[in-house]
């Protein structure tokens, strides 16, 4: 029995599979939207009540479904596909194996058999049936006191802290099964795929033609004919192949990272307003296997202001790598060994400007109004290509500008650009 149906029929099959599993015989749904526009570019999301008809003191499942768009074209254009299996694999077999080694480790930061820290466990997880099909089901993290940060207000130390403590236990726990499970951890390690990063991706070319309206958001800073101005198109330019050089694997010190590590794509947990007990990591659609320094430079360059980054930068990744060295260590691994201070350091200076590459892409939809985001469906349909559907212009353009110039500058005075 349903009060509102999902409008997608193997969606709602996949539901009443769960619901069955979990023993609801006479299952109820409530149903509504799992996200605002804005807030999720890869897929469509519901957010499920499940209660017993006819038995209010059983209690009720909640539920987070996320599919694959509606849209042929948008899923075809956009590469859905590989996404999704991305994900897939991450909770079907990647944080399963690792949350075990966790185990075996008898850490206290397990709470629950099989779930790895910091994430939403996964009830269900399709992939590979008919094309646009895949489908995760996922609890819904609301109930437990996890809510959004506005995306686009700039994070604090607080949030910052408590990502990069949720981020350096997932990398510890990888490197440390790769180095203690060889064999086991490069069965996982190899599940993953480069989504966005990969020359044969076709939406490479439609990227490099949306950066190009970068000139036009620091022309009052920086005008055509400065020198800043030739770094920037330079970068432009080459852009596809510098980004895919970047996410690739490094000699020492790689890890599974989250890969698309921003502020909606993460949960927070609150003591009191403004302090966070607990972080929780979703979508795992553009996870990799390379330095764990791309999802900090990502995270910092792209939901943090300039000023927050002039005082506690510096100090942050540092408590970053004191945090993951400690993990390690609790794993039964010599941190000096997997990625001491200095490996940390140069992976900075060598990868780091990848924080500018995710910044020039992502900072102009970060920072734009629901209302000012098409709908990507109908914008697809109807046969946009997608530098056109995200040719998004908003009110936001001077804190969009004053951003993407501050990024362009700290680079440059951090020389790695």
């Amino acid at each position: 029995m349903t009060d509102a149906a999902i409008p997608v029929p193997h969606m709602q099959r996949l539901l009443e599979a769960v619901a069955k599993r979990k023993g609801f015989r006479k299952p109820r749904y409530a149903v509504s939207a799992g996200s605002q526009v804005g807030d999720n570019y890869l897929g469509v999301l519901f957010r499920v009540v499940v209660t017993e008809d006819g038995d209010d003191d059983k209690p009720g499942l909640r539920l987070i479904l996320k599919g694959m768009p509606l849209s042929a074209k948008r899923r075809e254009q956009m590469q859905v596909g590989s996404f999704f299996d991305n994900e897939f694999h991450a909770y079907r077999t990647v944080l399963p194996a690792l949350a075990r080694f966790l185990a075996d480790k008898a850490v206290d930061d397990v709470k629950e058999p099989g779930l790895f820290p910091n994430t939403a466990r996964c009830h269900e997880a399709s992939s590979g049936g008919e094309e646009g099909q895949d489908t995760l089901v996922l609890e819904d993290m609301r109930p437990l006191g996890f809510t959004m940060h506005d995306r686009r207000v700039g994070l604090d130390e607080h949030h910052v802290r408590a990502v990069f403590k949720s981020l350096s236990f997932l990398h510890a726990a990888s490197m440390a099964m790769e180095a203690q499970r060889p064999k086991d951890f490069a069965k996982i390690r190899d599940l993953f795929t480069e989504t966005l990063f990969d020359s044969n991706n076709p939406i490479m070319a439609h990227v490099e033609e949306i950066l190009k309206r970068t000139y036009v958001y620091i022309a009052d800073r920086h005008p055509e004919g400065s020198e800043m101005y030739a770094k920037v198109k330079a970068f432009i330019d080459g852009y596809g192949c510098t980004m895919e050089r970047l996410v690739s694997r490094t000699a020492t010190g790689n890890a599974i990272s989250h890969g698309d590590c921003w502020t909606n794509n993460l949960l927070f947990k609150y003591k009191k307003p403004g302090v966070v007990e607990d972080v929780c990591l979703l979508d795992f659609q553009l996870s990799r296997h390379s330095t764990p320094v791309l999802d900090l430079v990502y995270l910092v360059y792209t939901c943090t202001v300039r000023e927050w980054r002039r005082q506690h930068l510096k100090a942050m990744f540092k408590e970053y790598h004191d945090m993951l060295s400690e993990n390690i260590r609790r794993l039964g691994s010599d941190p000096d060994e997997l990625y001491s201070w200095e490996t940390f350091q140069a992976h900075l200076r060598e990868r780091g400007v990848f924080g500018l590459g995710m910044a020039l892409m992502t900072i102009p939809v970060f920072l734009a109004e629901a209302e000012e985001i098409p709908d990507l469906d109908e914008s697809f349909e109807s046969g946009k290509s997608p530098s056109e559907v995200f040719d998004v212009e908003s009110k936001s353009s001077p804190e969009r500008n004053k951003r993407i110039c501050d990024v362009i500058e700290e680079m440059v005075e951090q020389g790695w650009l």
